[in-house]
């Protein structure tokens, strides 16, 4: 793990969805270049935080143990942990995440982002060690748009994503923007200064986009 110092952050990889542009297919399974989406994420992730979650649909992960494979390197840094309900979207691995770390923040990352630039990992784990109990949210905001599927969180937020789920309001963005939630915007110039071309937040989310990969 790289040596930082501040308070423990631990990151989460979002694999709950159901991929139905993509026929059901398993998105953390999915090649590119030779690696999985799943280990591709983690060679980023698990250098640089405590712990490695990953969030997956209920059926997926109701016993804890690992439903996919994961490269020998990271296997013993990944816990698994099932979202509470299922159908509910992204925020349903985000309240799993979060209630589930053991640290005071988290950064979470859509399963579907196979270009995770290392700089805007260090730049969200930067951020929310600096922040300490002064920000709720770290969270890129590109043309006025949020995106709270690269972002990180403060752990009580997770409460607040179950009570959004229980009301039916599973926008993911809503999150960051109708909460109240004291969010550190990154705006587009401080992300392209760690990732020039925004690979980052490039999905793979229908076939087309898997074809250009």
């Amino acid at each position: 793990m790289i040596a930082v110092a501040g308070p423990a952050v631990s990151a989460c990889i979002l694999a709950g969805g159901q991929a139905r542009r993509l026929g059901g297919r398993a998105k953390p399974l999915i090649e590119i270049d030779g690696a999985t989406i799943l280990d591709r994420q983690l060679a980023v992730l698990a250098p640089r935080v405590d712990e490695v979650v990953v969030s997956v649909a209920p059926a997926a992960g109701a016993d804890g143990a690992a439903p996919w494979p994961v490269a020998p390197a990271w296997a013993a840094r990944v816990r698994w942990v099932a979202d509470a309900t299922a159908g509910d979207g992204p925020l349903a691995g985000i309240a799993a995440a979060l209630s589930a770390c053991r640290t005071p923040w988290v950064v979470v990352v859509a399963g579907d982002l196979p270009w995770l630039a290392p700089g805007v990992i260090d730049l969200l784990v930067a951020e929310a060690r600096a922040a300490g109990g002064d920000a709720d949210a770290i969270a890129p905001r590109l043309g006025g748009l949020p995106e709270p599927l690269l972002a990180a969180y403060a752990a009580p937020v997770g409460a607040i994503a179950a009570r959004r789920i229980a009301a039916g309001r599973r926008k993911a963005s809503g999150l960051l923007t109708d909460e109240g939630l004291r969010v550190r915007w990154l705006d587009e110039a401080t992300l392209r200064a760690a990732d020039p071309a925004l690979a980052s937040l490039r999905d793979i989310d229908t076939p087309a986009d898997l074809q250009q990969a």
